[in-house]
This record gives structure tokens, sequence and C-alpha cells, in this order.
């Protein structure tokens, strides 16, 4: 249970409204969030997006990369940050308020073709990558042996499918590093929630984790997302098509992409039953099943 507006420490809660005015109401948002506060403030100068972290949270430093990253992202990309506060043993970053909805990412949903023309104005944007002290996606998996573990530990969670590829499986994740090495700043973190939609306009949120990366990374991500929300494989990847980068891709690197992921989830899935791994692990499963069929 995150925190709410009047749990906060009187100071920060001052710090705050010494930049926005006082603040009336705080609704908080209706998707997940890694913050330990996030709310939608209310303010006698107007609504602000705010999120919060205490400075001893293991994934403050998230808070940190993203209030830099905001900083080389064009405003027709992501929301501006306004301010930020450290206060009270706190950190929080206050955002000008992105109007719309979440993204539909379900089958049919009118959101689909504007999220392509948004993955191509990303990578054509952020292509070359902004000078950021960010790990590229090569480095962020490098040296990684997910499906050599789960084959040695987690051997009764394996079906026979899997079995059968298990070392496909792992040479592909060994490969995937310098497969999905690249010079555009990658999101990685795609989902509905991240992406605003307010008319034909589309805007990304949550810039805590991005890397430099391969320009057709960011549609990798989102097929899986695709598929979560009940998309069969084919169907994601012909949505996938209408993206130039994705096109431009290899096959290999795709499949290799979505094996390193997918053992990622599913490790964690065996270490960690229930959500959210499972619910991410069997999407991706799915996918590599008619990748590798």
């Amino acid at each position: 249970m995150g925190y709410a507006w009047n749990d906060l420490p009187d100071e920060l809660r001052a710090s705050i409204e010494g930049r926005t005015g006082v603040v009336d109401g705080a609704v908080s948002p209706t998707a997940g969030t890694v913050s330990d506060f996030a709310a939608t403030l209310e303010t006698t100068g107007g609504q602000v997006f705010c999120k919060a972290v205490r400075e001893d949270n293991a994934k403050a430093w998230m808070h940190r990369l993203e209030s830099v990253v905001n900083t080389v992202i064009p405003a027709s990309i992501a929301p501006r940050m306004l301010w930020k506060i450290e206060a009270a043993g706190w950190l929080a970053l206050g955002f000008e308020y992105a109007p719309g909805r979440h993204a539909d990412l379900s089958p049919g949903s009118a959101d689909l073709p504007l999220i392509s023309r948004t993955l191509e104005m990303l990578a054509e944007t952020l292509t070359p990558a902004p000078p950021l002290r960010a790990f590229s996606l090569a480095d962020r998996w490098s040296g990684q042996d997910f499906w050599h573990k789960i084959g040695d530990q987690h051997r009764d969670r394996l079906d026979p499918w899997i079995m059968e590829r298990l070392d496909t499986l792992i040479m592909a994740e060994r490969e995937a590093p310098d497969l999905i090495d690249g010079k555009t700043l990658v999101h990685t973190d795609l989902t509905g929630p991240n992406l605003m939609v307010d008319g034909d306009t589309v805007r990304v949120i949550d810039w805590a984790f991005p890397a430099p990366g391969a320009p057709w990374a960011d549609t990798a991500y989102v097929v899986i997302r695709l598929i979560e929300a009940g998309h069969t494989p084919e169907e994601a990847e012909q949505w996938a098509d209408s993206v130039a980068m994705w096109r431009e891709a290899s096959p290999w690197s795709i499949t290799a992409f979505g094996a390193i992921l997918t053992g990622l989830w599913t490790l964690r899935a065996a270490e960690t039953p229930g959500a959210p791994w499972d619910g991410l692990s069997t999407p991706g499963l799915t996918w590599l099943r008619h990748r590798l069929r």
C-alpha cells in the first residue's frame, strides 16, 4: 500500500506546495507504480502529477534516472518535469499533467495504429540516443543464464516443448545481447498504462528504465503486451509489421530477445509464483512457441 498525500512528511508537503500552491486534493493513478507515492495533485496553480520515493527505497535510483532522462526527451514525447525536491529523506518529482487515458491494447483497439506511429516517432527522435549515464540493452542483458538455471533448478516446471528446445533457448539468450545492441534510446516498459492517449496524440510516461538499444526493441516489448491483452502471436506480429524498424530487424534477433526476456520472467515465476511474473511468462512463452514452431 502506497502513501497518501497526508501521510507524507510535513517538510516534504510544504516544499511541494511551495512549488504548486496549496494542494486541495490528490487522485491516485489507476495503474501500478514503483513509487512510494504517486498522484495527480489538484492545486491552486493547476493540476500536477507527482511521484515520490523514500531515499532508502531500493528503486529510488529509477526516479533519479528519470529526472535526468526527462531533460533530454522532447516535450512532444513525454510530459515535462517541472521540479525535483529532496526533503525529509524523500525524493519527489513533479510533472506537467498529461490529459487523456491509458492506451487500450486489446484486439481491434483504435489505439493500435496510434501506437505504431508513436514507436516510429520515438525511434526517429531518439536516434542517436541522448547522452546519458545508462547501461545499454546489451550491457543490461549480458552474461545472463536464465534458461540454464531453469533447466538446472526448476526442471519440474518445464513442459516437453521447452525441454525439447532448451538448448536453443540457452543459445538464444547468450546471443541476444549483441543482437539487441543499438543507438536508439529505448523505453523498455511500453505497457498500456505507460502510453497516454489524448485524441490522436500519444505521450509516453514513466521513463524510469530506458537504455540505448536496437530501434525495434520497444516494438518487441509491445508485441508481448499485445499477446497478454488477448491477441494471438500472429495478430500481434501482423500489427508489428506496420512499424518500419520491426520490418528491418532480423527474425533471429527478435526471437533471441523474446527468449532472454521470457527466460527472465519464467525464472522469476519459478522462484516467486504468482503475479506479476506468471502473467508475463505466459504470453512470453506463447510468443516463443510461435516463433520456434
